[in-house]
């Protein structure tokens, strides 16, 4: 191969953040490539819910709003807990105590494919999106959210359920 055929290969894009993980630890610090700055923190861990093994962030903290830290660690988390073996799972509780309480998480998290079985609470975040409004941490409870929604993947369960009914209108 020539240095003139090594030119002209497509160059891969450096990525805009990197995530470094100290070793034995739950912690996943990310920095920003294109300044070198600490970007945000995320502590991620595997742990049982329901019986089904999850990826459970206890904190998500971007340095900086609205430019795509937050949404990074998402993805990032999606992948880690394929990798962890949780099957993309992800659970956590938004809540507006945590750093910001005059800018609760809910609506972030909703927008990146959350949701919860507090179905009134998920219609209200919907609304508040569809209208373009940022959440009054006066009306936000602390919401168990996950991700993706949970599917019924037991088909015996179904077929429970329809014994169950059948016999209930016998």
């Amino acid at each position: 191969m020539t240095i003139p055929t090594l030119l002209q290969r497509p160059i891969k894009q450096m990525p805009s953040v990197l995530i470094y993980n100290p070793a034995g630890t739950a912690f996943y610090k990310m920095f920003n490539v294109n300044n070198s700055r600490y970007a945000g923190l995320m502590l991620a861990r595997p742990v049982k819910d329901g019986g089904k093994d999850v990826l459970f962030i206890d904190l998500l903290i971007a340095c900086q709003k609205r430019v795509g830290i937050g949404t990074k660690f998402i993805e990032f988390a999606k992948n880690l807990s394929k990798k962890l073996g949780c099957e993309g799972r992800i659970v956590l509780e938004a809540d507006k105590t945590t750093f910001d309480p005059h800018n609760p998480p809910h609506i972030f998290y909703r927008k990146n494919g959350f949701t919860s079985d507090n179905k009134k609470m998920i219609k209200v975040i919907d609304k508040y999106i569809k209208e373009g409004k940022q959440l009054s941490y006066k009306c936000t409870p602390p919401l168990k959210m996950y991700y993706p929604e949970q599917p019924i993947d037991d088909v015996n369960f179904i077929s429970k359920f329809l014994q169950k009914f059948r016999r209930s209108n016998v």
